[in-house]
């Protein structure tokens, strides 16, 4: 879990970062639930490294041993 939290940092983990840190001091500032969510979403996929980013959404290609 430490090495998930405190390895791999690359750019679009920043920026996610910083979206939801925004969106979280958003939130309360206007009081506004939808900015909590957004936060909540972006600041998950930046601390858990989730997300679509970084070809990490592609589908392995699935090779059979009989075949080659």
């Amino acid at each position: 879990m430490k090495q998930l939290l405190f390895t791999n940092w690359h750019i679009m983990r920043w920026i996610r970062l910083l979206f939801g840190l925004f969106s979280l001091q958003q939130a309360f500032q206007y009081r506004e639930i939808l900015f909590g969510l957004m936060a909540a979403f972006f600041l998950f996929q930046a601390i858990f490294n989730t997300g679509c980013s970084l070809n990490g959404c592609t589908i392995p290609k699935k090779t059979n041993k009989d075949e080659q």
